[in-house]
């Protein structure tokens, strides 16, 4: 098969005018009728281009992986590139990719800042822009003022990105070519009363969504009347703080119960041509934002498969449309229906999945295209190549715990390992260690990509490399990704939007800790002793008791995992060394009852390589096994211990003696609320004096671009509320304080 280079070079001619343009190579048929007006309309909107000119200098208006995903294409193309920075990110690995930055200030949303940009664009001699995805890459005021500039936009038509933003006038422009919506009310009446009218005539349950919505913000839930009021005004505030002045516009629609999200992307050219590489699944998502994307979609018949790839086609052909987007669909499982959702007139996050099952690099595309060549392929090669090259899957990995209703987190890369890269798995990452993810942006970190000859094989792989994948310095969802590849509905198929809250208790099973993660974790603290000569953890040599002066060690370690079974149970253990790297273990574990501890007997355990103050790797000769572990203790926090073992994490915390604790009289704090990470007080959802039940609401803020309520882990009256709206908050301060049950029984 050609190659894409060879291709692309054998196509790069200068084109002269053609009127009328010809019929496009690819799909359009007689058997639509749609098609010639679709031809037309492409080209009074997008103009023919006389010539190519190649891309030369590009400046990228964004941030992070997609950053330093079209700086590694750019460069391969020999275009010089100038990234941008805010203060935040002046040490970010996109600022330092490219000899060329230019710094934006210390305002963290000055990605925002079209004219700036555009400014700078100018004022360096920069010939073209790409603007990644979020940000400014749907903004088509932001596209038109490039364009007004000579600046070449990487991307589509200002026009077709503007009806295409507008969800409520791409529903006409669909419904005018043939392409099916999802039943609902898209007008301009936005009354309260009006909308609740509207949503009774769709009948519940009903999904608004702003206008301008993306990502899942300004999206609700409606499923009775009672409860429209509250939703709409809850979406509209998100909306409006995420999108600005209109995105309180909202659209009420039918709300599919079991309901799969299936997206085509496509790539037009400026003269009639238009290709659907693939189709891709995102069905499995957690707050209307996806976590696993793959191509081709599971279970999905080859009829309806080219019917979804026809109509996104004829959608983007309906507005002029040029460059890469994506139309998404979504189909209705208990029907087979499927219907226009939106059109995202931008590079998609989880386009590396459509490059893996065709071969291309859709950024190269995006370039060429810009230049004013034609599109690279044909129809019937984009499909032998995804017939010939199996199936992809893309993981999210981000920085959020899943144990608690995937609340995100931000900190520093404390520890980094990542699965070795091949060409079957890739991984587009926006961090290094020692990098810090700030909690002013989205808290992706990376994404992992494989590919195998068919889904079961992607699916191993995939396993397989998220087993490798170690993080240290912050929550991320890498542990429940591998349970996602390991669940067999996921396995055969069974996906839906819902499919996380539908395999909750199979997802969230709490798991158990093998006694060889407590072994290896006083092994590993031993070794690193031994290995520095350092004092241990709280100013002693590491261990307690007399023990320790006769040669062993005692350790005891409180574990700080939500994801498992023993969470916040004190396990000790005994380390007693018999000759050089042989050891007796000896693990007390409380579910032992009265049992004597567990005890390995004359195990070898010795460390590869020297251990440095924070990272120790260990390989110890269990009897029944060789077990590789990595020991990994936090610099800010070195009671804070991180165990990778047989492609699992374990967090434990090395606590002191009970002895020593109950002497100090040291307890955890139980009667307040803090923040769990940075974040800004969006309102405070009760008042000083309030009795309140577990669960219940107390306080709302948004982190990361993400609005959270924080509900009460207690039954109590509220004390004090320590902070009000508007307020900036460091992770761990205190936000709500509970009066103590004998104090609130006395004031009753």
């Amino acid at each position: 098969m050609r190659s894409l280079k060879r291709t692309s070079r054998r196509l790069r001619v200068p084109v002269a005018p053609l009127i009328p343009l010809p019929a496009p190579r690819l799909f359009l048929t007689a058997s639509h009728p749609s098609s010639t007006a679709s031809i037309a309309t492409h080209a009074a909107c997008s103009g023919v281009a006389t010539s190519v000119t190649p891309i030369t200098s590009l400046l990228i208006a964004n941030r992070g992986e997609i950053a330093l995903r079209i700086a590694r294409t750019a460069a391969t193309m020999g275009i010089r590139t100038t990234t941008l920075y805010t203060d935040v990110d002046a040490a970010s690995q996109h600022a330092r990719c490219t000899p060329h930055a230019l710094a934006l200030g210390p305002t963290t949303t000055a990605y925002l800042d079209g004219p700036r940009i555009v400014a700078l664009a100018k004022q360096h001699g920069i010939q073209a822009l790409h603007p990644g995805y979020g940000f400014l890459s749907e903004n088509p005021a932001f596209a038109r003022a490039c364009e007004d500039a000579g600046i070449v936009f990487v991307g589509p038509p200002a026009r077709a990105m503007a009806d295409m933003g507008d969800k409520a006038r791409s529903k006409e422009i669909m419904t005018a070519a043939g392409v099916p919506c999802v039943p609902g009310y898209h007008g301009e009446e936005q009354g309260v009363e009006q909308l609740k009218s509207r949503a009774a005539e769709v009948g519940y349950p009903v999904l608004l969504k702003s206008v301008k919505g993306g990502g899942g913000k300004g999206m609700r839930i409606v499923r009775t009347a009672d409860e429209f009021e509250a939703q709409l005004g809850s979406a509209r505030a998100e909306a409006r703080a995420s999108f600005g002045e209109g995105g309180e516009v909202m659209l009420v629609e039918r709300y599919v119960v079991r309901p799969r999200h299936v997206e085509v992307q496509v790539f037009a050219d400026r003269y009639g041509n238009c290709v659907a590489l693939g189709e891709r699944d995102c069905s499995v998502q957690r707050r209307h934002q996806k976590i696993l994307e793959e191509s081709p979609a599971p279970l999905l018949d080859d009829l309806t498969r080219k019917d979804l790839w026809d109509k996104a086609r004829t959608a983007a052909l309906a507005v002029g449309y040029v460059g890469a987007g994506t139309v998404e669909f979504i189909l209705d499982r208990d029907t087979g229906d499927f219907f226009f959702m939106e059109m995202n007139t931008r590079l998609q996050v989880e386009h590396p999945v459509s490059e893996m099952v065709t071969g291309t690099d859709l950024v190269e595309w995006q370039f060429r295209v810009a230049s004013g060549e034609r599109l690279p392929l044909t129809q019937d090669e984009i499909e032998a190549r995804i017939l010939e090259r199996g199936h992809a899957i893309e993981a999210r990995i981000y920085a959020e715990n899943p144990d608690k209703d995937f609340f995100p987190d931000s900190g520093t890369l404390v520890h980094l390992a990542t699965p070795k890269t091949s060409e079957d798995v890739r991984i587009d990452a926006g961090f290094a260690e020692g990098d810090t993810v700030s909690e002013a942006y989205d808290g992706m970190i990376a994404k992992l990509i494989v590919r195998g000859k068919d889904r079961e094989t992607a699916i191993r792989k995939m396993e397989l490399a998220l087993r490798e994948y170690e993080v240290v310095g912050l929550s991320t969802n890498i542990e429940f990704l591998k349970r996602l590849c390991r669940s067999q509905a996921f396995i055969e198929g069974d996906v839906e939007t819902g499919f996380i809250d539908k395999w909750r208790d199979e997802l969230f099973r709490p798991r158990h800790i093998d006694n060889e993660v407590f072994a290896q974790a006083a092994l590993g603290l031993l070794n690193s002793h031994t290995t520095s000569g350092s004092e241990g953890p709280h100013g002693e040599a590491l261990g307690f008791g007399e023990a320790s002066t006769q040669g062993e060690r005692s350790f005891a370690f409180r574990v700080r995992d939500d994801s498992v079974a023993e969470e916040d149970e004190i396990i000790q253990v005994s380390v007693a060394p018999r000759g050089p790297s042989l050891y007796n273990v000896a693990i007390s574990r409380p579910g032992n009852g009265e049992t004597p501890a567990i005890t390995f007997e004359n195990i070898v355990s010795e460390s590869p390589v020297p251990a440095s103050a924070t990272k120790t790797s260990l390989t110890t000769f269990f009897p029944l096994a060789r077990v590789d572990s990595t020991l990994v203790r936090d610099p800010t926090s070195d009671e804070k211990i991180t165990v990778f073992q047989l492609g699992g994490k374990t967090q434990l915390q090395l606590v002191e003696p009970g002895w020593f604790e109950k002497a100090l009289g040291l307890k955890e704090a139980a009667a307040s609320v803090v923040a769990p990470m940075p974040c800004k007080i969006l309102r405070n959802e009760v008042k000083v004096g309030e009795r309140v039940e577990k669960g219940a609401s107390l306080v709302v803020i948004e982190s990361m671009k993400m609005e959270t309520v924080i509900r009460s882990p207690q039954s109590g009256v509220i004390k004090k509320l320590a902070h009000k709206e508007g307020d900036i908050c460091k992770a761990g301060t205190v936000l709500v304080l509970f009066e103590d049950v004998e104090d609130a029984a006395s004031s009753a």
